[in-house]
């Protein structure tokens, strides 16, 4: 009895070493993964996930925010399902410059709205508004033309 007990010990012991010694799966789990994996040198912001059918597919898109060395606010949009080569789009938006792709402060957020067919013409669906309550906000939409993300302003 103690025989096998000592096996079962020394087997289970070698079995937890041989877990902490195995690297996690490379695979991407979630959208901030990937962003991240994609982007290393931008802080994103976990709590800005935002998901929806962005790209009107009939899946769900996630989107977040990060800053990019310290003057670039970013919005990353990555395509449903999350998988390792889920594709994903980066829109980078410099603030205080005083033009029209610029934001007036780095204190922006993300929020979904639906978009009419007349924001821009002949667009619908669900998109992105990008404000930080400073200036105009930003409308990002999926451009099913150009086959990526674009952005309109007033």
């Amino acid at each position: 009895m103690k025989t096998t007990l000592r096996i079962l010990l020394a087997l289970s012991l070698l079995g937890l070493i041989g877990c902490a010694s195995t690297p996690r799966s490379a695979g991407t789990r979630t959208a901030l993964d990937l962003l991240r994996q994609s982007e290393p040198d931008t802080d994103w912001d976990a709590k800005s996930l935002l998901h929806g059918d962005l790209d009107q597919d009939g899946v769900e898109d996630f989107a977040l925010t990060g800053i990019k060395g310290g003057d670039l606010f970013i919005v990353g949009i990555v395509k449903g399902p999350v998988g390792p080569s889920s594709r994903h789009s980066i829109l980078k938006f410099p603030w205080g410059d005083g033009d029209q792709g610029s934001l007036c402060s780095s204190k922006a957020k993300i929020a979904l709205e639906p978009i009419q067919e007349d924001d821009p013409p002949g667009r619908k669906g669900l998109g992105i508004d990008l404000h930080d309550d400073q200036c105009d906000a930003f409308h990002i939409y999926w451009d099913a033309g150009q086959n990526d993300y674009d952005w309109w302003r007033l």
